[in-house]
């Protein structure tokens, strides 16, 4: 393959076959088809892609295999025909230029992130079948370092955060002085405490959140701020911004799921605000109107357990009212300043510590009365999945969906919550309670 090399640290990268099949399938299939990303999880990319490109139907094994775990994923019975899905991907297979693709971002500063390189950020896992395809992602190097930052791979294992210390901020384009304001000084006073920013990189809120996040002094090598697009990384979008995402894509991080060339549209908008979502260990809306595109990105947020935070307005203005809205119909909460943020994240306040080595261990009693305080701690969507979890023995997501009665996004994300916690624990594909 013709892509840059990969960099040679102690990251897994996946084989070049793999990353150029992933790269024509992210051409081939558009953001939030269930029933591709159910075929690739089934057959992995390289058969999958292949059944795309060969001619003829997809035989009856094929559809029942896959017919069933797209069941589990939710899919109707019409919606899960592969009959009816191969030829709205073939039709796009003229398209794809995997080499050229991967070729293109590189001369940009980019490459390419997929899920079976070690640097995919796991966070993306929670969404399930809605996972996205590939990564693309554009990095240069940082002004006055005349390229000297190394490979684009290097620099992006270098400034993706972790996920504990990524916080999306949204809100609504039509922002008024009084969100511009906040955004501003949210986004500021938490970049530098060494969080990243992600939001959108449009107009409005999104902007300002991320002009903040630059503007800080930012301690560490991270990126200070990830603009998560809806079009390929190749075109500014929107063409206002073109200096504010250049600068983005200089000290921080461009993402997106969508192959270079690729125009954004309402569809992928609405698409991309699930990654920011996953991506973000919380999310705040500073303004939002009533029909505002953010509020999908906090739903997108609620739906997976993560914390959504909104900054209410005035009662008179139509730009909060969205927020309001929020506020009263989710389990969302009120954010005045940086540190209610920060208590998103952890609520006994202490998010970003690293601990000390000087604290006692603990013994098995309080251990044992620390699980109960973190089961008696946990969120409904949480709770619901810990109570299917079956007593003495490991269960798979899709069977905890159905228990629970809750979609396989919400199921995942619940269980990655709880492991982080060490409630739950993960064997080969399938999930238990830990003793």
């Amino acid at each position: 393959m013709t892509a840059s090399p990969l960099p040679a640290a102690s990251t897994e990268w996946a084989a070049p076959e793999i990353r150029q099949t992933r790269a024509a399938l992210s051409r081939v299939i558009e953001p939030g088809d269930l029933l591709a990303q159910v075929l690739i999880a089934e057959l992995g990319p390289l058969e999958a892609y292949g059944r795309i490109c060969a001619s003829g139907g997809p035989g009856d094994a094929l559809q029942q295999r896959v017919g069933e775990t797209a069941e589990t994923a939710g899919l109707s019975a019409r919606q899960r025909r592969l009959t009816d899905a191969l030829p709205r991907w073939r039709a796009r297979l003229r398209q794809v230029q995997g080499p050229r693709d991967l070729r293109s971002m590189q001369q940009l500063g980019g490459g390419l992130i997929i899920p079976e390189d070690s640097a995919w950020p796991a966070a993306l896992n929670d969404l399930g079948p809605m996972a996205p395809t590939a990564l693309w992602f554009r990095a240069g190097p940082r002004e006055g370092t005349s390229g000297a930052e190394g490979d684009p791979y290097e620099r992006f294992l270098r400034r993706m955060p972790p996920h504990h210390r990524a916080i999306g901020i949204v809100g609504s384009r039509e922002m008024t002085d009084y969100g511009g304001r906040v955004a501003v000084q949210l986004s500021s006073e938490l970049a530098g405490r060494d969080v990243c920013i992600l939001s959108g990189g449009a107009y409005g809120v999104d902007a300002a959140a991320h002009r903040g996040a630059l503007k800080a002094q930012a301690p560490s090598e991270r990126a200070p701020t990830i603009a998560v697009l809806a079009g390929g990384l190749d075109r500014w979008y929107p063409a206002g911004n073109e200096p504010l995402l250049r600068g983005i894509g200089n000290t921080g991080l461009l993402l997106s799921e969508m192959a270079p060339g690729s125009s954004p549209t309402k569809h992928r908008f609405l698409h991309r605000n699930r990654m920011i979502a996953a991506l973000a260990a919380a999310t705040v809306v500073v303004e939002a109107r009533r029909r505002s595109g953010a509020l999908s990105t906090a739903h997108h947020a609620l739906g997976l357990g993560r914390p959504v935070g909104v900054v209410p307005g005035s009662v008179f203005s139509a730009s909060s009212e969205g927020c309001h809205r929020l506020l009263r119909d989710s389990p969302a909460q009120v954010i005045t300043d940086a540190a209610d943020i920060l208590h998103l994240l952890l609520p006994d306040g202490g998010a970003l510590s690293t601990g000390s080595a000087d604290e006692p261990q603990n013994t098995a009693e309080a251990v044992c009365t620390t699980q109960r305080e973190q089961l008696d701690a946990l969120g409904e969507v949480d709770q619901r999945v810990w109570d299917a979890l079956p007593a003495r023995r490991f269960t798979s997501v899709g069977k905890l969906s159905e228990v629970a009665g809750l979609a396989v996004p919400q199921v995942l994300g619940g269980l990655n919550r709880m492991q982080t916690l060490g409630l739950v624990i993960r064997r080969n594909g399938h999930w238990g309670r830990a003793r």
